[in-house]
Parts: structure tokens; sequence; C-alpha cells
């Protein structure tokens, strides 16, 4: 599943593309995968900024109508388990699971949205503030620094794997980054989130804004069938102290990682390196 550095990752590479740049349609090509009944309007547009919420691309765009009636708008694009924007000249053939088409003419290029697996969602709204698909999110994991994440996490009993992927709580971190900021910080997944202290959540912030910050700048993760937007993989992989590597080496301790499988999610991690109220 894409989590935040795969989707900045897109953003930074659809952005010059779109922005500033005529959009002469917006052609829906699947009913199913929309949040609300609301469309995008058939007017001239230009596209706006490509802003990120967490886990949520938001596209906005701007009315080149002269009688006043258009009103700027979002598209607002959640990723799911295998939902992704890319470019592709306009005359090339539809590619297999495309789900929306963006027409951009000064460009010649089309900016397509598909999702084989269909998990992510598509919404038009007036702003992201109105928006159905962010009204049950949290603050973008890297707008918080530790006092705030402390904040959030004081009154749970949540254990610290489950809290970090709560998108309720904070915004954009799964499974995989997860795993990497709390051995990163040297905490356990299984403690209880609301038992750091200040310092402790502040080592979390700063572990989670350095490992998120790494990895967007290397392209995310590849892991299984994500790929950036020109269809290279992603590096940070490469990085991975965790995640993925049981029964491995630890790289601070020498010991081997390991894996439990809780709430049908492989979870990874060091017993020695990561201690403190392991159940």
């Amino acid at each position: 599943m894409p989590e935040l550095p795969e989707v900045e990752t897109t953003r930074r590479a659809i952005l010059p593309a779109f922005t500033g740049r005529k959009v002469a349609s917006i052609t829906p090509l699947r009913q199913d995968i929309w949040a609300s009944s609301q469309r995008p309007p058939s007017c001239p547009l230009t596209g706006g900024e490509i802003f990120r919420h967490g886990k949520t691309l938001i596209l906005s765009f701007l009315p080149e109508t002269t009688d006043g009636q258009g009103h700027p708008f979002s598209l607002l694009s959640r990723f799911g388990m295998s939902g992704r924007w890319d470019r592709r000249p306009r005359r090339a053939p539809r590619l297999p699971h495309t789900h929306l088409e963006i027409l951009l003419p000064e460009e010649e290029l089309v900016l397509a949205w598909s999702d084989p697996r269909r998990f992510g969602r598509l919404e038009v709204s007036p702003s992201p503030r109105e928006s159905i698909l962010l009204s049950d999110t949290g603050p973008d994991a890297l707008d918080l620094d530790g006092p705030a994440l402390r904040e959030i996490f004081h009154p749970l009993t949540t254990p610290l794997r489950k809290a970090l992927t709560d998108p309720a709580l904070l915004s954009g971190i799964g499974n995989i980054y997860m795993a990497e900021i709390l051995f990163d910080a040297g905490l356990s997944p299984f403690r209880p989130a609301g038992s750091l202290s200040l310092p402790e959540a502040c080592r979390l912030s700063q572990s989670m804004h350095q490992i998120l910050e790494l990895a967007i700048s290397v392209g995310g993760s590849t892991i299984h069938s994500y790929r950036q937007e020109d269809g290279s993989p992603g590096g940070y992989q490469r990085y991975h102290a965790v995640y993925g590597r049981e029964g491995l080496p630890c790289i601070r301790c020498g010991l081997p990682l390991q894996r439990a499988t809780v709430e049908a999610r492989s979870l990874y991690f060091c017993r020695f390196c990561q201690t403190r109220s392991y159940s």
C-alpha cells in the first residue's frame, strides 16, 4: 500500500506537468470508486496546486469561465492498495484499470488515475476542508512535533504499532514505515502509546521525520507493485532496517530480527533494541 512517501513522490513528479496548465477535459471511466455523487465540471479549467494530506493527493482546479459561474474545486485521490497517477502521451493506448483521465493539451499528455484493486477512492469537493475523504483523518504525520504527538497519544492505551497507523490519529503511516520509525526510535511496537514521556515522544517525532523524509528523497519503498510515476521502483527498500528482514541480524545488536502476525499484519522488530512492555 502506498504510504506518505510514495504519495509525496507522486505529487512531486506530476506537479510540473499540471500546475498552470490548461485542462481540456476530466473524464471519469468508472463510477464505483467515487466517495460522493459529485463529478468534475465540463467547463475549461487550469491546473492549480497539488497538495498532499497523509496518503491522499489533492489536485486543485481553477475555472476559465468568463461568466462568473465557475468555482475552484479539488479532486482528491486516496491511493488505497494500488492507486497511482501517471503521465501518458495523449495518443498512447489506454492501459487496463484506468479509471479517470485528465487531458493536458499543451503538454500533449493525459494524467491518468489507475487502481487495479479498486480500494482507492476519488472525490470532487469545493475544498479539502469540505472533503468526505479527509473528514475522518488526523493531522499529516510530517506536521507533528514531539509535544503534539504526545498530546495525541497521551490518553491512549492502544499499542504504538496501532496508534501510528490509525489515520484518525495521524495520517500517512502504514505498516512499512511504522516498523522502521519505531526501530529507529528504539520503542516497542507493543508499548501503550499513552505511556510515552515527552522526551520519548520527541524522539519518536524525530525518527518519524527522518525516516519519512529520507524515503521521499529516494522515491519511496517498492515491496510488491508500487512504482514511481515514471515506472521505476522506489529506492527506500534498500534502507529498511527491520521491515521484511525476519531472521536476519539486527544492524544494531546483531541478534535475529523478529516477525509477529498481529491482526493479519506482519510486524517486524528487534526484541532487544526495542525494549519495554512486550506482550
